[in-house]
């Protein structure tokens, strides 16, 4: 399935900017604070900050997102999932560590303009500019828009959809 999508992982959800610049996320600190280190896993394996607006590095990070994820945000889980799952690549754990130290605003204002178009809820998946209502659907969607020849993963998305369990809405 990777060779046929370009993937863009925002760890932002439904957090919202507050006058005086600081941050608030819909569920406390913790969440702003995991979505820091995902967002900086992100910015560092490029070193480039719009790698977060584009997406460029989102596959690479992906391992490293899936375990925050996999544990609920935990903020004291980064160190042992990054790890875990991003010991093939060249970025130190230190410098993800340095920048959410002291590049947090940074990579929350890269997140903020990466959730284009903007959401009602998360996860927020879109196929082709197109808003995937069912993200359990994902599999199904993507090789369902595919033009090209279909790789082996789209001959059996029927039996074996993505499931996501939690869609958050957005508080107003």
């Amino acid at each position: 399935m990777a060779e046929i999508i370009a993937l863009k992982l925002v760890a932002y959800g439904n957090t919202k900017q507050n006058a005086d610049g600081s941050f608030t996320c819909q569920h406390g600190v913790g969440e702003c604070r995991s979505d820091a280190l995902e967002l900086c896993v992100q910015y560092k394996l490029s070193g480039d900050i719009t790698s977060i607006e584009t997406g460029d590095t989102s596959m690479a990070a992906w391992p490293f997102i899936l375990c925050m994820e996999e544990e609920d945000g935990d903020f004291s889980k980064g160190e042992s999932c990054f790890e875990s799952t991003m010991s093939s690549t060249a970025l130190s754990w230190n410098t993800v560590e340095s920048c959410f130290n002291d590049e947090y605003d940074l990579v929350m204002n890269a997140g903020m303009k990466a959730t284009d178009p903007d959401h009602t809820y998360v996860p927020w998946v879109v196929v082709d500019g197109v808003v995937l209502e069912n993200s359990n659907q994902l599999l199904k969607a993507v090789c369902e828009a595919y033009t090209g020849p279909p790789p082996a993963s789209c001959q059996r998305f029927d039996a074996e959809p993505v499931y996501v369990e939690k869609k958050c809405e957005r508080e107003k």
